[in-house]
Protein backbone atom coordinates (compact mmCIF):
# COMPACT_ATOMS: atom_id res chain seq x y z
CA UNK A 1 0.00 0.00 0.00
CA UNK A 2 1.53 3.48 -1.24
CA UNK A 3 1.63 6.50 1.38
CA UNK A 4 2.15 10.10 0.54
CA UNK A 5 5.98 9.82 0.87
CA UNK A 6 5.66 7.29 -1.99
CA UNK A 7 3.68 9.41 -4.14
CA UNK A 8 5.80 12.34 -3.25
CA UNK A 9 8.89 10.73 -4.10
CA UNK A 10 7.29 8.56 -7.64
CA UNK A 11 5.90 12.17 -8.46
CA UNK A 12 9.56 13.86 -8.18
CA UNK A 13 11.09 11.10 -10.17
CA UNK A 14 8.18 11.73 -12.72
CA UNK A 15 9.09 15.29 -13.06
CA UNK A 16 12.53 15.63 -12.80
CA UNK A 17 13.25 12.47 -15.37
CA UNK A 18 16.55 11.66 -13.52
CA UNK A 19 18.82 10.04 -15.79
CA UNK A 20 20.65 6.84 -14.52
CA UNK A 21 23.76 5.34 -15.92
CA UNK A 22 23.88 1.59 -15.00
CA UNK A 23 26.91 -0.66 -16.04
CA UNK A 24 25.15 -3.59 -15.08
CA UNK A 25 24.82 -7.22 -15.61
CA UNK A 26 24.24 -7.57 -19.30
CA UNK A 27 21.77 -10.56 -18.84
CA UNK A 28 19.64 -7.98 -17.18
CA UNK A 29 19.99 -4.85 -19.03
CA UNK A 30 16.72 -4.71 -20.94
CA UNK A 31 14.63 -5.27 -18.11
CA UNK A 32 16.73 -2.78 -15.98
CA UNK A 33 16.01 -0.04 -18.77
CA UNK A 34 12.44 -0.83 -19.07
CA UNK A 35 12.23 -0.97 -15.24
CA UNK A 36 13.65 3.02 -15.27
CA UNK A 37 11.49 3.94 -18.12
CA UNK A 38 8.48 2.49 -16.25
CA UNK A 39 8.80 5.29 -13.29
CA UNK A 40 9.81 7.76 -15.89
CA UNK A 41 13.63 7.83 -15.42
CA UNK A 42 16.07 7.91 -18.18
CA UNK A 43 18.46 5.08 -18.92
CA UNK A 44 21.75 4.75 -20.25
CA UNK A 45 23.52 1.70 -20.30
CA UNK A 46 27.37 2.02 -22.40
CA UNK A 47 30.51 0.50 -21.00
CA UNK A 48 32.61 2.03 -23.43
CA UNK A 49 35.46 3.35 -22.12
CA UNK A 50 35.64 5.93 -25.00
CA UNK A 51 32.79 7.60 -23.59
CA UNK A 52 31.38 6.45 -20.41
CA UNK A 53 32.65 9.35 -18.62
CA UNK A 54 30.37 11.71 -20.05
CA UNK A 55 27.45 9.43 -19.88
CA UNK A 56 28.03 9.61 -16.40
CA UNK A 57 28.48 13.07 -16.35
CA UNK A 58 25.34 14.37 -17.75
CA UNK A 59 23.46 11.63 -15.29
CA UNK A 60 21.95 12.09 -11.85
CA UNK A 61 22.81 8.40 -10.49
CA UNK A 62 25.17 5.56 -11.30
CA UNK A 63 24.76 2.00 -10.88
CA UNK A 64 27.53 -0.20 -10.68
CA UNK A 65 26.50 -3.51 -10.92
CA UNK A 66 29.07 -6.40 -10.94
CA UNK A 67 27.02 -9.10 -12.35
CA UNK A 68 29.11 -9.66 -15.42
CA UNK A 69 32.66 -9.06 -14.37
CA UNK A 70 35.56 -8.95 -16.76
CA UNK A 71 38.83 -6.39 -17.55
CA UNK A 72 37.13 -3.93 -19.81
CA UNK A 73 34.29 -3.48 -17.74
CA UNK A 74 36.77 -3.47 -14.79
CA UNK A 75 38.75 -0.21 -16.54
CA UNK A 76 34.89 1.43 -17.53
CA UNK A 77 33.65 1.18 -13.81
CA UNK A 78 36.92 3.09 -12.52
CA UNK A 79 36.47 5.95 -15.26
CA UNK A 80 32.36 5.74 -14.17
CA UNK A 81 33.20 5.95 -10.57
CA UNK A 82 35.66 9.11 -11.10
CA UNK A 83 32.96 10.65 -13.23
CA UNK A 84 30.39 10.64 -11.07
CA UNK A 85 32.65 11.07 -7.75
CA UNK A 86 34.06 14.71 -9.66
CA UNK A 87 30.47 15.63 -10.31
CA UNK A 88 29.01 14.41 -6.57
CA UNK A 89 26.92 12.26 -8.56
CA UNK A 90 25.41 9.36 -6.44
CA UNK A 91 26.41 6.08 -7.46
CA UNK A 92 25.07 2.53 -5.76
CA UNK A 93 27.46 -0.71 -5.77
CA UNK A 94 25.65 -4.11 -6.20
CA UNK A 95 27.97 -6.85 -4.98
CA UNK A 96 26.31 -9.75 -7.37
CA UNK A 97 28.21 -13.00 -6.85
CA UNK A 98 30.83 -11.47 -4.52
CA UNK A 99 30.61 -14.74 -1.95
CA UNK A 100 31.27 -17.41 -4.90
CA UNK A 101 34.60 -15.88 -6.26
CA UNK A 102 37.48 -13.93 -4.03
CA UNK A 103 39.15 -12.08 -6.65
CA UNK A 104 34.75 -10.75 -7.44
CA UNK A 105 35.07 -10.11 -3.17
CA UNK A 106 38.12 -8.38 -3.17
CA UNK A 107 37.56 -6.06 -5.98
CA UNK A 108 33.51 -5.05 -4.30
CA UNK A 109 35.74 -4.01 -1.02
CA UNK A 110 38.32 -2.22 -3.30
CA UNK A 111 35.10 -0.18 -4.66
CA UNK A 112 33.74 0.42 -0.80
CA UNK A 113 36.28 2.78 -0.43
CA UNK A 114 35.26 4.96 -3.24
CA UNK A 115 32.24 6.21 -1.30
CA UNK A 116 29.45 4.46 -2.84
CA UNK A 117 25.98 6.50 -2.03
CA UNK A 118 24.55 2.68 -1.41
CA UNK A 119 25.24 -0.60 -0.93
CA UNK A 120 22.34 -2.75 -1.75
CA UNK A 121 23.18 -7.07 -1.93
CA UNK A 122 21.25 -10.27 -0.33
CA UNK A 123 22.33 -11.51 2.76
CA UNK A 124 25.19 -13.69 1.80
CA UNK A 125 26.73 -10.58 -0.27
CA UNK A 126 26.49 -8.53 2.70
CA UNK A 127 27.70 -11.26 5.06
CA UNK A 128 30.63 -11.45 2.95
CA UNK A 129 32.16 -8.08 3.11
CA UNK A 130 32.95 -9.42 6.93
CA UNK A 131 30.69 -6.62 8.58
CA UNK A 132 27.38 -6.40 10.00
CA UNK A 133 25.16 -3.39 7.92
CA UNK A 134 25.24 -1.23 10.84
CA UNK A 135 28.95 -1.51 10.82
CA UNK A 136 29.68 -1.64 7.01
CA UNK A 137 27.34 1.71 7.07
CA UNK A 138 29.31 3.46 9.48
CA UNK A 139 32.92 2.39 7.85
CA UNK A 140 31.67 3.39 4.59
CA UNK A 141 28.92 6.60 5.05
CA UNK A 142 26.75 4.85 2.82
CA UNK A 143 23.29 3.23 2.94
CA UNK A 144 22.96 -0.35 3.62
CA UNK A 145 20.30 -2.55 1.82
CA UNK A 146 20.54 -5.91 2.42
CA UNK A 147 17.26 -7.80 1.11
CA UNK A 148 15.15 -10.66 0.92
CA UNK A 149 12.16 -12.08 2.71
CA UNK A 150 12.64 -8.65 4.77
CA UNK A 151 14.89 -6.19 3.66
CA UNK A 152 16.90 -3.83 6.21
CA UNK A 153 17.77 -0.68 5.42
CA UNK A 154 20.57 1.59 7.60
CA UNK A 155 22.47 4.27 7.79
CA UNK A 156 24.26 3.50 10.71
CA UNK A 157 22.52 5.48 13.18
CA UNK A 158 18.53 4.71 11.63
CA UNK A 159 17.49 1.51 10.62
CA UNK A 160 14.38 0.57 8.28
CA UNK A 161 12.88 -2.82 7.43
CA UNK A 162 10.08 -4.02 4.48
CA UNK A 163 8.61 -6.73 3.83
CA UNK A 164 6.33 -7.62 0.90
CA UNK A 165 7.62 -9.78 -2.75
CA UNK A 166 6.46 -12.63 -3.79
CA UNK A 167 8.85 -15.72 -4.42
CA UNK A 168 8.32 -15.56 -8.68
CA UNK A 169 10.61 -12.64 -8.06
CA UNK A 170 13.43 -14.84 -7.85
CA UNK A 171 12.44 -17.10 -10.37
CA UNK A 172 13.37 -14.42 -12.96
CA UNK A 173 17.23 -13.07 -13.99
CA UNK A 174 17.44 -9.76 -12.62
CA UNK A 175 14.19 -8.53 -10.70
CA UNK A 176 16.98 -7.38 -8.23
CA UNK A 177 19.15 -5.91 -10.65
CA UNK A 178 16.40 -3.64 -12.32
CA UNK A 179 15.29 -3.23 -8.51
CA UNK A 180 18.56 -1.98 -7.69
CA UNK A 181 18.53 0.80 -10.71
CA UNK A 182 15.22 1.61 -9.18
CA UNK A 183 16.47 2.62 -6.41
CA UNK A 184 19.41 5.00 -8.15
CA UNK A 185 15.85 7.12 -9.45
CA UNK A 186 14.67 7.26 -6.14
CA UNK A 187 18.11 8.87 -4.83
CA UNK A 188 18.39 10.89 -7.72
CA UNK A 189 15.18 12.62 -6.53
CA UNK A 190 15.47 12.58 -2.84
CA UNK A 191 17.26 15.25 -0.87
CA UNK A 192 20.35 13.58 0.67
CA UNK A 193 19.37 13.91 3.73
CA UNK A 194 16.13 11.86 3.17
CA UNK A 195 17.85 9.45 0.90
CA UNK A 196 17.25 6.86 3.85
CA UNK A 197 13.26 6.82 3.15
CA UNK A 198 13.89 6.71 -0.55
CA UNK A 199 15.61 3.22 -0.57
CA UNK A 200 12.85 1.87 1.89
CA UNK A 201 10.39 3.57 -0.86
CA UNK A 202 11.68 2.17 -3.65
CA UNK A 203 12.13 -1.46 -2.06
CA UNK A 204 8.50 -1.33 -1.25
CA UNK A 205 7.18 -0.10 -4.48
CA UNK A 206 9.35 -2.98 -5.69
CA UNK A 207 7.80 -5.73 -3.30
CA UNK A 208 4.25 -4.63 -3.48
CA UNK A 209 4.38 -4.41 -7.30
CA UNK A 210 5.76 -8.14 -6.80
CA UNK A 211 2.86 -9.28 -5.07
CA UNK A 212 -0.10 -7.84 -7.15
CA UNK A 213 1.98 -9.13 -10.88
CA UNK A 214 1.94 -12.83 -8.91
CA UNK A 215 -1.81 -12.13 -8.57
CA UNK A 216 -1.71 -11.82 -12.15
CA UNK A 217 1.19 -13.81 -13.88
CA UNK A 218 0.53 -17.32 -15.52
CA UNK A 219 4.63 -18.15 -14.25
CA UNK A 220 8.07 -16.31 -14.67
CA UNK A 221 7.59 -15.08 -18.42
CA UNK A 222 4.46 -13.17 -17.64
CA UNK A 223 5.48 -11.99 -14.14
CA UNK A 224 8.30 -9.97 -16.10
CA UNK A 225 6.00 -8.11 -18.02
CA UNK A 226 3.22 -7.67 -14.85
CA UNK A 227 5.78 -6.14 -12.60
CA UNK A 228 6.72 -3.79 -15.20
CA UNK A 229 3.18 -3.07 -15.46
CA UNK A 230 2.25 -2.61 -11.56
CA UNK A 231 5.88 -0.56 -11.15
CA UNK A 232 4.13 1.78 -14.38
CA UNK A 233 1.07 2.01 -12.32
CA UNK A 234 1.74 3.11 -9.39
CA UNK A 235 4.10 5.56 -10.84
CA UNK A 236 1.18 7.00 -13.16
CA UNK A 237 -1.40 6.83 -10.09
CA UNK A 238 1.10 8.54 -8.32
CA UNK A 239 0.66 11.61 -10.94
CA UNK A 240 -3.01 11.44 -11.21
CA UNK A 241 -3.30 11.91 -7.02
CA UNK A 242 -0.88 14.67 -7.24
CA UNK A 243 -2.64 16.26 -10.17
CA UNK A 244 -5.90 15.83 -8.37
CA UNK A 245 -4.51 17.54 -4.39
Amino acid sequence: MRDNATDELLAEIARRSPAVHCLTNTVVQALTANMLLAVGAIPSMSSDISEVADFVSGANALLINLGTLDGDRKSAIEAAITAARKKNIPWILDPVLIDRASGRLAYAKELMTRQPALIRGNSGEISALNADPHILARKTRAIVAVTGVEDLITDGQSEKTVTGGHMLMSRVTGIGCAGTALLGACLAAADPSARLEAVAIGLRLLGDAGERAANTSNGPGSFAADILDEVYKSSQSSLQERKES
